[in-house]
């Protein structure tokens, strides 16, 4: 089932990479709060604030996994090409960058660094495994009617949570793995077509419930903290977390905003934020820029200041994404002569 993929989704696409950035900053806002009772005695609003920006931006990676589901990954050569040219691209670009700032040629790897470099994180290596494995989850989605598909949903869910978020069984790595993934993908095209009342709210009813679940794991956690409990519920697998990830996707997949040009166009580079600013040469980076915020700002301009430097991000990577798309757009016309 193929649908035409509106602006509505690549808003969500854009505005997930900038909770991906957000995800990453939150960290290094939170250097007090693992103190427990003395973290919310000495700076409550601080740690409120941040376990809510925590809230909001748990859901990053999820929503694009969804996305995927939703509409089906085509296994094509041509798009695995793709995929895989941008993250050479990029790999070589942080390469530069870091080399640059270093002021000399110390960040210049091995080549067996640089090969390793290119898939480095655990999202773009999860990625890959899913695109490679879609036709076999295609197959067996299109195989099972709604009411099979839901049921199998359920099933993985609670092994997902029992064994991977309560038991910690290694090959979900705590949510960031291609098996996190793979259901992930199943849920995307399970609401393709389902009837389900919760997932058939009006718009607005899906974003109060992405915000009204994000409060909740707020509460949760400052009770944990003041109970001296410091296992963070932020985990990708928390049942809590998904059904946000699900809520925001359905918001954004009901709202109707036509096709818009400019968003379509930075939609299309927004994989090469996380690219940019998760890769091993350029990430330590932006994230002491990030620390050096925070010291210098106080606990709501430094918010500010960090949503400034998201969007300078964003620009400066999708700048540089236009050469990537130049360069593979000709070679792969040289190989369609």
């Amino acid at each position: 089932m193929s649908k035409k993929r509106k602006s509505n989704i690549e808003l969500l696409r854009i505005i997930s990479m900038m909770l991906v950035l957000l995800c990453h900053y939150v960290p290094t806002r939170e250097n007090g709060m693992h103190n427990g009772v003395n973290a919310l005695n000495e700076n409550l609003l601080g740690t409120i604030i941040n376990l809510e920006l925590r809230s909001l931006s748990i859901v990053c990676t999820h929503c694009f996994i969804l996305i995927s589901g939703y509409f089906g990954i085509k296994f094509k050569i041509k798009s695995l090409a793709n995929l895989l040219f941008q993250m050479l691209f990029w790999c070589i670009v942080c390469i530069i960058i870091a080399a640059l700032l270093a002021g000399d040629l110390s960040p210049v790897p091995s080549i067996k660094t640089f090969i390793t470099s290119i898939v480095y994180g655990w999202f773009p290596c999860g990625y890959i495994i899913l695109f490679i494995v879609s036709p076999i989850l295609n197959s067996f989605i299109n195989s099972c009617s709604e009411k099979e598909l839901g049921k199998y949903i359920i099933y993985f869910y609670l092994l997902s949570t029992i064994g991977g978020y309560i038991l910690g069984f290694t090959d979900f790595n705590a949510g960031m793995s291609a098996l996190s993934m793979c259901g992930l993908y199943l849920i995307g095209a399970y609401l393709r077509s389902s009837k389900l009342k919760i997932f058939t709210l009006k718009a607005r009813g899906d974003l109060l419930m992405y915000i009204g679940l994000g409060v909740l794991m707020v509460v949760i956690n400052l009770v944990l903290l003041y109970f001296k409990i410091y296992s963070s519920p932020y985990g990708y697998l928390n049942p809590i977390v998904i059904a946000m990830s699900i809520y925001l996707f359905l918001y954004f997949l009901k709202i109707d905003i036509g096709s818009n040009k400019i968003i379509n166009f930075f939609s299309a580079s927004a994989f090469s934020i996380y690219l940019f600013h998760c890769n091993i040469y350029t990430g330590d980076y932006i994230s002491q820029i990030w620390k050096d915020i925070n010291i210098h700002f106080g606990i709501l301009s430094s918010i500010l200041m960090g949503l400034l430097s998201f969007i300078t991000i964003y620009l400066f990577c999708t700048l540089i994404d236009q050469t990537r798309i130049s360069i593979y757009k000709k070679i792969i016309s040289k190989f369609q002569q």
